[in-house]
């Protein structure tokens, strides 16, 4: 009759369980580290929560708790294997053996491994800051394997990470968080926003030329009376000569007052305040610093040959943050109109981002649609002239001096 050791079988199965017990909860505490929100624990710590300042100095600098958990998982592994190996030895044959060691290795890979690292890589902004501090602990407690770690593995890990996070990859986290429901759609379109103004300058942005209204500094208030009760815009360039030399901002406010104070024989030129010229080079993150720091609202755009070629504001930028911003003052031309679902008909003025987004298309353009078929044309596009481009046809419907007023879009059918 087979007769079956209680006592050594009874040891070999709560070893077992010990060693799958242990190897887990390091395998837990492990991906719980590498997954821990560093951006996230910050905000945690700022609230007070509970374990988090520790977990986040462990996370900000883990190579220590690296070699803690590498060293107590070895140590336990290996210390594990020989006894069990010694206990197997004596109530097995050798079939036996190795039908515990695949159970065992099946159980170990499941249990201590795959199970754990899921559960830890999934909860690791709770599990981690509960388990920092007895992981600080067990750190300072075997801290000489520890140091002997660190010396040996220095020269491969010092110096900054080359590998730092990108704009694509926050882009995507942004996605990610729109799915999830953390983050709204409105705020993930910012965000991507606020990267895109890196790449949008100032020539892009800007109200051109031909549609900004000037001010000749040299005519009286009195002269000037009709002109500055009816202006569209609060703040106006002012120029003396010709309007390639600005001399000056002037607010309508302040000639307003001018008005109500009958100043009717002061110049226009006293009330200007001095201009800000940025070239059309400009990049939009660089202007609203250039706004902040010298308190203004406009600027006076100029080409790389010294041309004035249009004005930018401080609104201007938000817009490519925020959209479309129409005040009370602004004129606002019908920008599209819908004839079917594959044709519009748009103003000269209109960005061809909205022209993207009625058609679905990627042109790539910061431009208007007569900035855009200008250079397109490689000149001031004319009566009927016809332009094609990522399957939309573009047709000038209506044209004032050198201006485009009306443009046909059409979504050409395949």
């Amino acid at each position: 009759m087979l007769k079956v050791d209680i006592p050594g079988m009874a040891a070999l199965v709560i070893l077992a369980l010990g060693l799958i017990t242990i190897g887990g909860t390091l395998s837990l505490i492990e991906a719980a580290l590498f997954s821990y929100p560093i951006s996230k624990a910050r905000v945690y710590v700022a609230q007070g929560k509970f374990g988090v300042r520790k977990a986040l100095e462990l996370r900000e600098k883990p190579l220590k708790t690296i070699a803690t958990l590498v060293v107590l998982s070895s140590t336990i592994s290996t210390v594990g294997s020989i006894f069990m190996g010694t206990l197997a030895a004596e109530l097995f044959s050798d079939l036996g053996i190795g039908i515990f060691s695949a159970i065992l290795t099946f159980f170990m890979i499941t249990l201590a491994e795959i199970l754990p690292k899921n559960i830890g890589e999934r909860w690791s902004p709770v599990i981690f800051p509960l388990a920092a501090v007895p992981l600080s602990w067990l750190t300072i407690l075997i801290s000489p394997l520890v140091v002997i770690l660190e010396i040996i593995s220095k020269p491969f890990t010092s110096g900054a990470s080359p590998f730092t996070t990108s704009e694509e990859e926050i882009a995507l986290l942004t996605q990610a968080g729109v799915k999830e429901g953390v983050i709204r759609a409105g705020e993930a379109a910012m965000i991507e926003r606020v990267f895109k103004l890196n790449d949008i300058t100032a020539g892009d942005m800007m109200t051109p030329r031909p549609f900004v209204t000037f001010l000749d500094g040299g005519v009286t208030i009195k002269d000037a009376a009709e002109f500055i009760k009816n202006a569209k815009h609060s703040r106006l360039p002012v120029y003396q000569g010709n309007k390639d030399n600005i001399v000056g901002i002037v607010h309508q406010r302040d000639l307003l007052r001018a008005l109500a104070s009958d100043e009717f024989d002061k110049k226009v030129l006293s009330y200007a305040k001095e201009a800000f010229f940025v070239p059309d080079t400009r990049l939009a993150d660089d202007l609203i610093h250039d706004f902040q720091e010298k308190r203004l609202h406009l600027a006076v755009v100029v080409s790389e040959y010294g041309n004035i070629v249009g004005v930018v504001g401080l609104e201007d930028v938000l817009e490519e943050l925020v959209g479309e911003i129409i005040d009370e003052k602004d004129i606002v031309p019908e920008i599209i109109k819908r004839v079917s679902k594959d044709e519009i008909i748009a103003h000269g003025q209109t960005k061809i981002a909205s022209i993207n987004h009625f058609f679905n298309t990627e042109i790539k353009s910061k431009k208007t649609l007569h900035g855009f078929l200008t250079e397109k044309l490689n000149h001031a596009p004319e009566l009927g002239e016809a332009f094609e481009l990522n399957g939309l046809k573009f047709q000038v419907e209506e044209v004032s001096g050198h201006q485009i007023q009306k443009v046909r879009v059409v979504k050409i059918a395949h």
